[in-house]
């Protein structure tokens, strides 16, 4: 280092020398006092003074930590923390170089149980600077966080509070200084899942001892009519369930368990919508067909007197639906809206007497209808021939031609009556398959001839008791 600063020296000589300049006698003091500058530079050693952990590279020729740091301009306060201490012997050994630490002091707030305190203190580690032992659940909050500075200035110890946490039937002791009572779970590793019921509820501030219970959730699974509901729940019931769901039961609406039951072994819950409908509803009510005579109109005539009108019945019905499906209809009452007008159809009783020319020459007649005609004969009248009542009709006279079978209900025995083509015709039979306008011709086993087709039927005078009239024919 020396042969080093006299180089620099012997440098500026020359320069001078060759400028061949009039040196003024401030010169060489100048040049004298640069030269102790280099070298005293030349010989001092490199040191790394590091403060409040910002590191300073320095070339010194100081012994002490003391020296370096009256060198930097640094005085030592009392409470201020150097390493090695200040009276060390600094070392210079195989090529390293010694480092100095100073940590200055600082003033910290410390608070413990709301008591504060101010301390003046190089200490970084705020674990150093509390008074008494920490406990399990304590909490140091540096500068307002739990993970505060490395070198804080206000320090709040919170300690630990007992918690007795009821779980799965067994008691459990936790410690912990936590805000609330969820995050003190937290911490210790119980960790809470949808469903869970804590009690008290989890964000009840930490600010005193706590008795807690927390019961588990299982899985649920709640069927609706088109959808699945899947959570969990710690519900003792099934009803509780249901409103840890979001659900509940309105009006008639029922659930499978009952809802006061306990939660299933499965977790399978069914949930069944029920409503009620009042349904109102018309039926048309039909009206009655009465006749009245009218003397005006002739017989076998019919004219429309009062045209009927129908009525309407209604009644009430309640409709029960479950999940949008009937499930019943149930009958409340009925009754008639509207009455129903009848339809007067009235029919003629005024006979008169007319002539018909026939091959049996002219012929008084009262009335004429329109009528089937069909033939027998005492073989072909379903009866035996060894029947004592073969060949007898009902009247009780034996069938020849000119006796016919008719509805006595219409026409009565003995009325005398022509058709054309068979001749005059005496009702005097009956049979079980004659009904209405259906005149069946009687003829022997002999001259029997087969008819079937419409005819027309004359009633021949003299004209019966209007009493023994049937005035309407079906």
């Amino acid at each position: 280092m020396l042969e080093w600063g006299k180089g620099i020296v012997d440098s500026l000589r020359m320069e001078l020398a060759a400028t061949r300049r009039i040196v003024p006698p401030v010169l060489p003091l100048m040049l004298t006092a640069a030269g102790l500058f280099v070298l005293y530079y030349a010989t001092a050693r490199p040191a790394l003074l590091v403060i409040n952990g910002e590191p300073r590279e320095l070339r010194t020729h100081a012994r002490r930590p003391m020296d370096l740091l009256r060198e930097a301009g640094i005085v030592l306060g009392p409470n201020d923390a150097l390493l090695p201490n200040v009276d060390t012997e600094l070392q210079w050994e195989d090529g390293a170089f010694p480092v100095v630490e100073l940590n200055l002091a600082r003033p910290v707030a410390m608070e413990d149980q709301g008591t504060i305190r101010l301390v003046q203190t190089a200490e970084t580690d705020p674990a150093n600077l509390i008074a008494g032992p920490l406990f399990p659940g304590d909490r140091l909050i540096l500068d307002g966080i739990s993970a505060g500075s490395a070198a804080p200035s206000h320090i709040q110890l919170k300690r630990g509070l007992p918690i007795r946490l009821m779980l799965e039937g067994r008691a459990r002791w936790l410690y912990s200084s936590a805000p609330t009572l969820g995050e003190a779970l937290w911490e210790s590793g119980i960790r809470l899942h949808e469903g869970d019921r804590l009690d008290p509820l989890p964000n009840t501030p930490l600010d005193r001892s706590i008795e807690a219970r927390l019961v588990r959730s299982v899985p649920v699974t709640i069927r609706l009519a088109e959808q699945e509901i899947r959570g969990r729940s710690a519900a003792d019931t099934v009803e509780g369930a249901l409103a840890d769901a979001g659900l509940r039961l309105i009006g008639l609406d029922y659930v499978i368990p009952d809802g006061a039951e306990a939660l299933p072994a499965d977790g399978q819950i069914q949930l069944v919508r029920v409503r009620e409908e009042v349904h109102m509803e018309q039926r048309p009510l039909s009206f009655d067909t009465l006749y009245q005579p009218v003397d005006t109109l002739a017989i076998d005539n019919q004219l429309i007197v009062q045209s009927g009108g129908y009525g309407v019945t209604s009644n009430r019905l309640r409709v029960r639906l479950e999940d949008g499906l009937e499930v019943s209809r149930v009958l409340e009452g009925e009754w008639v809206a509207q009455d129903p007008t009848p339809q007067i159809i009235g029919y003629g009783t005024q006979i008169q007497v007319r002539t018909i020319a026939t091959a049996d020459g002219p012929l008084d007649y009262w009335r004429k209808l329109e009528m089937y005609a069909t033939s027998y004969s005492p073989s072909r009248a379903g009866v035996s021939p060894d029947a004592p009542w073969f060949g007898i009709t009902a009247s009780g006279k034996r069938l020849v031609k000119g006796l016919v079978a008719i509805d006595r209900s219409l026409i009565l025995f003995g009325t005398m009556m022509y058709v054309p083509g068979y001749g005059f015709a005496e009702a005097a039979d009956t049979g079980s398959g004659v009904k209405g306008r259906w005149i069946d011709l009687g003829y022997e086993d002999n001259n029997w001839v087969t008819w079937s087709g419409n005819v027309t039927v004359y009633f021949l005078t003299p004209i019966p008791a209007p009493e023994s009239i049937v005035y309407i024919f079906p």
